[in-house]
């Protein structure tokens, strides 16, 4: 079995880093006026997305799963956060690879916690939109 050096797979953190900055202030200057229209229809339907992801994994209905998962990713990643992204095809290749239930449900959830940190990320340095919720 081949070891992995720390180079290969650099640690993730909770904090924002400077990727995150970028993406806000691409963010910024894609939207300007209109930022915070697009974060809070953004914001609702993931949320709607992420009970769909919970609903079907607590049921075992990974095909429909799978498509919210990448739903998710994609919307996330066309506004450049790409670890919820990241996630969500783990997730679609974990199924295809017929993972167990739980790893299945596992990984599910790190779609639904990945989304939550960038919800975070993006109700700290955007406080403006969170108070539409």
């Amino acid at each position: 079995m081949p070891s992995t050096s720390v180079t290969e797979n650099p640690p993730e953190t909770d904090a924002l880093g400077e990727s995150e900055e970028a993406v806000f202030a691409g963010l910024e200057a894609t939207y300007r006026a209109d930022l915070k229209n697009v974060l809070t229809l953004y914001l609702e339907n993931s949320d709607q997305l992420c009970q769909r992801l919970q609903d079907c994994a607590a049921c075992a209905y990974w095909q429909e799963a799978v498509r919210v998962a990448l739903k998710i990713g994609e919307e996330a990643d066309a506004l450049g956060f790409h670890r919820v992204a990241k996630a969500a095809r783990t997730l679609a290749d974990s199924t295809y690879h017929a993972d167990s239930a739980h790893s299945l449900r596992s990984d599910a959830q790190i779609v639904v916690l990945e989304y939550e940190r960038f919800r975070v990320a993006l109700e700290t340095r955007f406080p403006l939109i969170k108070s539409c919720f």
